[in-house]
């Protein structure tokens, strides 16, 4: 028999071969049960992690152990501006609650059967692959919610606003909606060559100010990443990472043409991050780990039960995260129309 640390949906295929033993009797063992389910949860797992998260490169994960509870606040540092201090004097104490944000993890899953002809007809290769996945949409999910997060928080901005991309949590809509807003950066790109909307962009992001008790302070935001649609990727890149000046007008796919002179002074500018689940018609400048916090109270959690009114064993996996906008100026959107 093999043991729990090396068990695997594999190795536990090689150990059936070896023990001339049907998968349905193996499972029918206290200890076979054990390793099936074993197997079960590392393949979910070890598929679940292995998937490439788009949202990891512009948001930054914060994660919390057992006992620290599902709820974090997260204050604005507006009023954290560190003052001259003249000897012997008194150290002035900054208000850091002037605003704040609270993000509280939320509970995600699903639930998956192996039916018992699956067992008993040793198929174990189609186990292998319902319960991979199982992983993947999982590692989905994240993604999804992330970038749906971002587009609730920019939906009063008119033109950029994908419709068609609902703002509720989950896949089905249980009434439970991310929070709502306007980003106080934005501007509308439609007839706009990329040049003069990822100029205006980092121009603006990087001299803007707020005002605090009468005093004006600057809120340099250093954009390196420009995040958009899959089916703008293409027509980014020809102007950012070209070593050629691209000459674009508008911001269709395809308009944009070489032109055989100069260096161009985009190239490698901005990080283009591209997800089918980011709003079509809006794309996002930032800086990349700023502003936006996903928060993971638990990555993945699996288990195993049989439902004997189905004649079925039940793979259930469960996630608690939540992704927010904590510092809405840290992004610049650009509304794209339908584009």
């Amino acid at each position: 028999m093999i043991r729990e640390d090396n068990v695997s949906l594999s190795t536990l295929q090689e150990d059936l071969r070896n023990e001339r033993v049907p998968l349905k009797e193996y499972v029918a063992r206290k200890e076979g049960s054990a390793l099936f389910t074993v197997a079960i949860n590392k393949h979910l797992i070890n598929t679940y992690k292995s998937y490439e998260s788009t949202f990891s490169r512009v948001f930054t994960t914060i994660t919390k152990g057992d006992g620290e509870g599902s709820t974090l606040r997260f204050p604005s540092l507006f009023g954290c501006n560190p003052q001259y201090i003249p000897e012997l004097s008194e150290i002035p104490f900054d208000n850091l609650d002037i605003t704040s944000t609270t993000v509280e993890a939320q509970k995600f899953g699903l639930r998956m059967g192996i039916s018992q002809e699956m067992i008993d007809d040793n198929e174990i290769s189609l186990i292998n692959w319902t319960v991979g996945r199982i992983g993947t949409k999982m590692a989905e999910l994240r993604d999804q919610e992330a970038f749906k997060c971002i587009h609730a928080n920019n939906s009063l901005l008119g033109e950029s606003v994908d419709q068609s991309l609902a703002i509720h949590l989950g896949n089905r809509n249980r009434g439970v909606f991310y929070a709502t807003g306007t980003c106080t950066n934005r501007l509308s790109g439609t007839a706009v060559a990329w040049e003069n909307l990822i100029s205006t962009a980092i121009n603006s992001l990087r001299t803007q100010t707020f005002t605090l008790a009468a005093q004006t302070y600057l809120n340099p935001v250093y954009a390196n990443t420009i995040l958009v649609n899959s089916n703008a990727e293409l027509a980014l890149r020809k102007v950012l990472n070209s070593p050629l000046i691209v000459m674009a007008t508008g911001i269709g796919q395809g308009n944009a043409t070489h032109v055989g002179g100069g260096n161009n002074v985009f190239n490698g500018l901005l990080n283009i991050v591209a997800s089918p689940y980011v709003a079509r018609g809006t794309a996002y400048i930032l800086e990349a780990g700023r502003g936006l916090i996903f928060l993971e109270r638990e990555a993945i959690r699996t288990d195993r039960m049989t439902n004997w009114a189905f004649e079925a064993e039940e793979v259930k996996a469960i996630t608690r995260f939540m992704p927010a906008v904590i510092e809405e100026r840290s992004l610049f959107a650009i509304g794209l129309g339908t584009a």
